[in-house]
């Protein structure tokens, strides 16, 4: 591929990320339901003695847990169970980067990509939606949620790696390399130059 080509491949990336930020921010609640779902059922299979379930409303899933923590009401100190909560926009966006770069690159049976695209992304979002709900109750639960979840020492650091890597790499490098697997005859022709 010539570099004019690869300059239109980057514009044609830009107006498309552009173009598909309002169409994937309104669909974003529907999107949202399989992974949060999923990231649900993780947590309960994982952790059954005190993550429940999610609840959702919209975009944003909140962990139902029997983890309790001490909240300061009117002087005293109340015993309640934690809900963390996590928006999906905040892990879905490889979505709509997967979208734009199908589009830009317009590999045979696009359509179709970007559906296989799209499912595939999903188990990775809820990952990244339990590290992130792991995260609250390990950090900000304080002593009593670590208590009931016998989370202490190197699963915080492993708790801390993880949600900072999902958030920081695999969110926005694994639709990159999702993409590149269901179009490989474009990285054939930027190799092939």
């Amino acid at each position: 591929m010539q570099p004019k080509g690869i300059g239109r491949f980057l514009g044609l990336s830009l107006l498309a990320l552009l173009g598909l930020m309002v169409p994937w921010y309104f669909v974003a609640e529907w999107l949202a339901a399989p992974a949060l779902e999923l990231a649900g059922w993780l947590m309960h299979l994982s952790f059954p003695t005190w993550a429940e379930g999610v609840q959702r409303s919209g975009t944003v899933g909140a962990l139902i847990t029997r983890v309790g923590v001490y909240i300061p009401q009117q002087g005293q100190l109340l015993l309640a169970d934690m809900t963390p909560e996590v928006n999906f926009l905040k892990y879905g966006y490889g979505v709509v980067l997967l979208w734009t770069l199908l589009l830009a690159s317009r590999p045979p049976r696009w359509l179709l990509k970007i559906a296989i695209g799209t499912v595939t992304l999903v188990p990775l979002q809820a990952a990244s939606l339990c590290f992130h709900w792991l995260r609250d109750i390990a950090f900000q639960g304080g002593a009593k949620a670590q208590m009931t979840t016998y989370i202490t020492g190197w699963q915080l650091e492993a708790i801390a790696f993880a949600y900072q890597f999902s958030f920081l790499v695999l969110t926005p490098l694994v639709p990159v390399m999702v993409w590149l697997l269901l179009d490989k005859g474009f990285l054939q022709k930027i190799l092939n130059r």
